[in-house]
């Protein structure tokens, strides 16, 4: 059941936002899911009762040449599933029966296995009440949550939610991961493993995947920003600390406590990395590469998995990157809480070879 079709042709490659604090209100939603050059709309990952936010400490900072990259130190959204279902209510209720299905809804998520058992069990009841199509994404790579490392470098953890998950697929309730970057190849090798002891129901074709599609990346940890290197994006609000609120003297750091997580044009090319890398062990090719040199894989099913790429799109010729790279959809967070929902049509435009 894969969440987009496999291999699209430049210039028609699926767009979306991937799950971030510019997805994290109705008012995000909606601009999102009215937007023309979407086709789907993914929200904050959310918990079951909602997370502890704190301004003080969950922040952003965007840097680099033209603001095109930042880092961040937020945890997950304040707003529990319930609510985010209240606001999804509405968009659904109120769309076409060509909309709904022209555009997709991604419902970032994660929690214990308990919780994600009761969060899935929602969305699919959620799903049946309003005869749409939802995708559960289940976000296994935050890397600023002290305390719980991401489960997506554990092969273990990952096997257990990627069982979870598949428990609960069916045909009108698309599951899938966010994966965090990885840098060896062991890494990947695990995921491989742990795709590949997932169980599909009895019911199901032998070349399809219970598990939808893989996000990949999330954003890589550890990232120290100087004050200084801070950039004002060009959307007033975005939530970028500007330079006037930092005493450099006082405030060395960009972010408070220092560290955070990176995202957009910093790990864009980690990003294409680990999309290449997934596309090759899961179908044996990918289209800028040609045949895997490690063969055919051993498991037909992992070749329907969709892959979204994420990490430094901002433009068509970033999307063009990525769908070379092997992603069947592109998704953005640094670019759109850069410069808004207008960012999509930019992503959407026309891309020759010369400029990638």
């Amino acid at each position: 059941m894969p969440l987009f079709p496999r291999s699209p042709s430049r210039g028609s490659i699926p767009l979306l936002n991937s799950a971030c604090p510019w997805a994290s209100s109705a008012k995000d939603l909606r601009a999102l899911w009215e937007c023309p050059y979407t086709s789907a709309v993914t929200t904050r990952t959310t918990t079951l009762n909602g997370f502890p936010d704190d301004s003080t400490r969950h922040q952003v900072a965007f840097f680099g040449p033209d603001a095109q990259s930042s880092a961040n130190s937020y945890g997950y959204s304040p707003h529990p599933l319930s609510t985010y279902l209240s606001w999804l209510r509405p968009l659904v209720k109120g769309a076409s029966p060509a909309q709904r299905t022209k555009k997709q809804l991604v419902v970032s998520i994660t929690g214990t296995p308990a919780e994600t058992r009761e969060m899935l069990v929602a969305l699919q009841a959620f799903a049946d009440e309003h005869g749409v199509t939802l995708a559960a994404e289940y976000n296994a790579s935050c890397p600023n949550i002290k305390g719980h490392p991401p489960p997506a470098y554990f092969e273990k953890d990952l096997a257990e939610y990627l069982e979870i998950l598949a428990e609960h697929a069916s045909p009108s309730l698309k599951v899938g991961v966010k994966l965090p970057p990885y840098t060896y190849d062991e890494q990947f090798m695990a995921v491989i493993r742990a795709l590949s002891s997932v169980r599909s129901p009895p019911s199901s074709s032998a070349n399809e995947h219970p598990i939808s599609f893989l996000t990949t990346t999330n954003t890589l940890g550890q990232g120290l920003v100087f004050t200084p290197q801070i950039v004002d994006p060009p959307l007033p609000g975005s939530g970028a600390q500007s330079q006037a609120m930092k005493d450099a003297a006082l405030e060395v750091h960009a972010l408070p406590g220092g560290w955070g997580g990176l995202a957009g044009a910093a790990i864009h090319q980690t990003s294409l990395g680990n999309i290449y890398r997934l596309s090759l062990l899961l179908r044996g090719s990918a289209p800028a590469g040609g045949p895997s040199p490690l063969g055919a894989p051993t498991d037909p099913r992992l070749a329907s998995i969709t892959l979204i790429g994420v990490g430094g799109a901002s433009d068509a010729a970033g999307v063009e990157r990525f769908r070379l790279a092997g992603a069947d959809a592109v998704a953005c967070a640094t670019a759109l809480g850069r410069e808004g929902v207008s960012v999509f049509e930019r992503m959407s435009g026309e891309v020759t070879a010369a400029k990638l």
